[in-house]
């Protein structure tokens, strides 16, 4: 009898324990999802991490504290607590610190100043950055009206820009609005749902395009009532998530030439498996807390897999990818190409970051750009 009572409460304090460890386990799957959500569906400003030190200045030069970043030859913004500025080409390379050109654009920078590189290497907006005319318009959406830049041009292709997260983010496109202004293309550079200014969502998240795709397409359909005849579509990062998305769904894909794709999302969820191993989480822990996320926020994973789903694009793809991203993997990139040779042309930069593919090679960059829109347009030729 008391043998009989021992194996009974063995067994109790068996699934006593497999109880806590389960509610452990989903607890830690439940907290993780919350990490997703606040890594990649809450919007916010991007703000770089300033990692550099300046050393010293003078007149067209700068001297950083040196790292590989700012050893890296190329055109860059540089973000100071006072100011803010251009670093272009490399002048020389010493053991401690890197000296380069400069060039101040707003406030002040002095020695001792924490900096950090970023993308833009711009400031403000196309009329402040590059004395170019433009339009703040309105563009009527799905939940309300979003901001947008536009740029007048001669010709009758527009080039709508696609920014990636972050609520002020179409200062990515100041890098590029130069080049198409120049050739004569319409740019229409635009935001959606829950970016500053724009119109909220009931979730206030980013949903990586099954959503915003909508807003893609109310700004083609502003185009079109501007007089717009056709569309190259330039999306960066999950701007590009966006934009795949807009191509599975969306009616106006006949006024669309051709798209742009620059480090662009095409696979969330490999991107989370990327980072979550990073960070030595197991993989059975991810892919639990992936379904979780898909039943808390509605990430539907496999509708965002557009790796796996390249059979089902049917126009030109300019794809340029950086092989030193360390956010979007470009193993992404490389595997659509691959499966996709018939439609697209793959740029991939060597050492460029998350983005930075034009930093590292502005004359490159461009000139494939130019040369992909002037070789899908057709209502201009």
């Amino acid at each position: 009898m008391e043998a009989t009572s021992v194996k009974k409460w063995a067994k109790r304090a068996g699934i006593i324990a497999a109880s806590v460890v389960a509610i452990a386990l989903v607890g830690g799957m439940w907290y993780f999802s919350n990490v997703l959500d606040a890594d990649l569906l809450t919007p916010s400003a991007y703000e770089p991490e300033r990692d550099l030190q300046v050393v010293s200045l003078s007149e067209g030069r700068i001297v950083l504290s040196r790292n590989e970043q700012s050893a890296l030859d190329g055109v860059w913004g540089l973000v100071g607590p006072n100011g803010y500025g251009q670093v272009t080409g490399v002048v020389e390379v010493r053991e401690a610190d890197v000296e380069r050109g400069f060039v101040p654009l707003a406030g002040s920078f002095a020695p001792g100043d924490a900096v950090a590189f970023d993308q833009y290497a711009f400031i403000g907006d196309p009329l402040t950055a590059h004395g170019i005319e433009f339009e703040e318009v309105v563009v009527p959406g799905e939940l309300g009206v979003n901001p947008a830049w536009l740029i007048e041009g001669t010709r009758d292709t527009w080039v709508v820009i696609v920014h990636g997260k972050g609520v002020d983010e179409r200062k990515q496109a100041l890098r590029m609005i130069p080049t198409l202004h120049e050739a004569g293309y319409p740019v229409l550079v635009i935001s959606y749902r829950n970016d500053a200014g724009a119109a909220v969502s009931d979730s206030g998240r980013y949903t990586w395009g099954l959503e915003e795709w909508k807003d893609l397409e109310a700004a083609l359909q502003f185009g079109l009532v501007q007089g717009a005849e056709e569309f190259v579509i330039l999306g960066y990062s999950m701007g590009g998530a966006v934009t795949s998305v807009f191509l599975h769904e969306s009616d106006l894909i006949g006024r669309v030439r051709g798209v742009i794709l620059d480090s662009p999302v095409l696979d969330l969820e490999e991107v989370v498996d990327t980072e979550a191993a990073a960070r030595g989480v197991p993989a059975f822990f991810t892919a639990g807390s992936k379904a979780i996320a898909r039943l808390r926020f509605g990430l539907d994973w496999p509708q965002l897999d557009h790796v796996e789903r390249a059979g089902e694009f049917d126009m030109p793809i300019l794809l340029i990818h950086g092989t030193a991203d360390g956010t979007v993997p470009v193993a992404s990139s490389d595997e659509f190409a691959a499966a996709r040779p018939d439609i697209v042309i793959y740029e991939r930069f060597d050492g460029a970051d998350h983005v930075f593919a034009w930093n590292v090679d502005p004359t490159r960059y461009s000139t494939a750009v130019l040369n992909f829109v002037s070789g899908v347009a057709t209502a201009d030729s």
